[in-house]
């Protein structure tokens, strides 16, 4: 029987970022560029599965994290009723990590297993300063709760099957407990890589420096994240990220 997993990106905002600091290491240092943010759609054998549940609103954004904007129809419950999917029908959420903008909107999906790392839970909880922001840390004030607060996750260590087809596997780096998603498709393994790579730049050879190509500029520890790389790199036929827009010229990959 052929595996008939299909995937769908979602755009849920974007952001404004200096491209150097953040998508691209040490390379166009102090170039603005806007990021979308997206989430994806797992659909199959009549179950749908959601990697990520995007950013917040952009006035949000734009006050405790970077220049922001989210458009009427694109906070993820939102986005999913455009696309016919009721938030009801998502069975299963995948977290690649819990910085802001993947895991915001919980809320709309009170009856779904939540998925995340054991690492990464854990160390969302107490966040060192530099990555305050990037948990909405309850030091910063901002008067709310985080989009991660009070929810009842399942929490995985190391590499696990979570449905026929579709496993999550540890990549670290970004964030100290980030996973991937891998997801076995008729067009071959895809995987949902998350932030390990934030645009289809990182992908390419760094000739400059001789590297086998670029990583990104916002990263916990370099070396895990360079062995993430490697290893997704090694498992993918396809790569698709959180942040590369070039992903929305296509509607369903798979």
């Amino acid at each position: 029987m052929k595996n008939k997993w299909k995937i769908r990106p979602i755009m849920t905002g974007a952001n404004y970022v200096d491209k150097g600091l953040y998508a691209t290491h040490q390379t166009d240092v102090g170039t603005r560029i806007k990021l979308p943010a997206l989430a994806f759609l797992i659909e199959g054998y009549d179950r749908r599965i959601l990697v990520d549940t995007g950013m917040s609103d952009g006035e949000h954004a734009t006050k405790w994290h970077h220049n922001g904007e989210q458009g009427p129809d694109q906070a993820i419950h939102k986005a999913l009723a455009k696309m016919d999917v009721p938030t009801e029908s998502i069975e299963t959420i995948l977290f690649t990590h819990l910085h802001w903008d993947h895991c915001f909107n919980l809320d709309q999906f009170p009856t779904a297993r939540k998925v995340v790392s054991e690492e990464e839970w854990r160390f969302a909880q107490n966040p060192i300063p530099i990555y305050w922001n990037s948990y909405e840390a309850p030091i910063l004030g901002i008067g709310k709760p985080r989009p991660f607060d009070r929810v009842k996750f399942d929490k995985v260590n190391g590499e696990e099957q979570i449905l026929e087809g579709i496993r999550m596997f540890p990549t670290p780096g970004h964030s100290t407990g980030h996973m991937a998603v891998q997801v076995n498709t008729e067009q071959g393994v895809i995987v949902l890589a998350g932030d390990c790579f934030f645009i289809k730049d990182n992908l390419l050879p760094d000739k400059r420096r001789n590297w086998p190509f670029l990583p990104i500029g916002r990263f916990a520890n370099v070396v895990d994240l360079w062995h993430s790389c490697e290893e997704i790199l090694r498992r993918a036929d396809l790569v698709l990220m959180s942040h590369e827009w070039s992903h929305l010229e296509q509607e369903v990959y798979g």
